[in-house]
């Protein structure tokens, strides 16, 4: 068995998600695995057990973190470095970095610039024997050029035989308060993707209360720093976590959430009936890994673009905030959600 690998994850959410299998399935072939990764993202990476190191970069004072980063492995010996988030800071890394193996993804942008970059940066991996991927930019995509990120990380199975078709690794989080309530509520996420929903800012208490009456489960609402005014508008009561307990759950049919701490968000999905959001990435992506009823809100000139990002299993939905030719309100939405499930 080789002795350490080193993966870049220097992103989002849902972007380790979409490739968390990958890099697991990888480290087995490894007595360590290492990752360094993002404040975003830092969190659930850290909670991940088969990392025997996860380092942090901090994208604050991100220019001096680049040279101190740069610093530290400048020359360092890996078996392997897999850089994965397509990132400068991660590129560099990967160059100046010792290992006989070494894979990455480059991105295709549009424009002459971008062009010229995208070859030139070809043909420094290629001289330096760097195995990559590429992956289209969001406007190649929307013009037609389709691709699927997920599918795409699974070139690694070239070289690594072991890699299965999954999509998704989480550590089972530990239960808590939600699971006495397994499958007896539904949690709608809020964050600034509702805010273009028409009508939202005056009609969303009334339904979602109308919507509550009629679906007879628990409503749990979760966020994070939301500062939107539909959602300081919204006179339901708000609580910390620090602050849930069963009674309060009990007593309350529709409450809002705040700042769940992120392996209890995840025990929270896993005891939902349903999870709905405005394509919250993380949200989206844990919900399907825990192979969850998984309800995505998106305008339609956005669903290539996101459907590049997920397979589509069969627990998963669309509901349209907007068309081509028209919006829909709060009030249309919940009902096209009621219908489709049969809540």
């Amino acid at each position: 068995m080789n002795k350490k690998i080193i993966f870049f994850s220097i992103d989002r959410l849902g972007d380790y998600l979409i490739r968390s299998q990958t890099i697991k399935d990888i480290s087995k072939n490894y007595l360590s695995s290492e990752i360094i990764c993002s404040e975003k993202n830092y969190k659930l990476i850290s909670k991940q057990k088969f990392f025997n190191n996860v380092v942090l970069f901090e994208n604050r004072n991100k220019n001096f973190n680049k040279i101190k980063f740069l610093y530290k492995y400048f020359l360092k010996k890996y078996d392997a470095v897999i850089s994965l988030d397509g990132k400068s800071i991660s590129y560099f890394l990967l160059i100046f970095m010792r290992s006989k193996n070494k894979f990455t993804v480059i991105y295709r942008k549009k424009g002459l610039f971008n062009y010229l970059n995208f070859n030139f940066v070809k043909f420094i991996f290629n001289l330096l024997n760097i195995k990559f991927s590429i992956l289209n930019s969001r406007h190649i995509i929307e013009k037609g050029n389709h691709d699927n990120y997920p599918t795409k990380y699974k070139f690694l199975k070239n070289f690594y035989k072991n890699i299965n078709d999954n999509i998704y690794y989480l550590e089972k989080s530990d239960e808590n308060i939600f699971s006495e309530f397994d499958n007896k509520f539904i949690v709608i996420h809020l964050d600034e993707k509702f805010k273009d929903i028409e009508n939202i800012d005056y009609n969303f208490e009334n339904s979602l209360i109308n919507f509550q009456n009629i679906i007879k489960k628990k409503i749990f609402l979760t966020s994070f720093n939301n500062t939107h005014k539909y959602y300081e508008k919204l006179n339901i009561i708000k609580k910390d976590f620090k602050n849930i307990n069963k009674n309060l759950l009990n007593q309350n049919n529709i409450l809002v959430i705040e700042n769940i701490p992120i392996m209890d968000f995840q025990t929270m999905l896993f005891h939902s009936n349903n999870n709905i959001s405005c394509h919250s990435g993380y949200f989206v992506h844990t919900s399907l890994a825990l192979k969850k009823k998984t309800i995505d809100i998106i305008n339609e000139k956005d669903e290539i673009w996101l459907q590049s990002w997920l397979l589509k299993p069969e627990n998963y939905t669309i509901i349209y905030k907007s068309r081509k030719n028209y919006s829909n309100n709060i009030n249309t939405i919940l009902n096209e959600i009621k219908k489709q499930y049969q809540l």
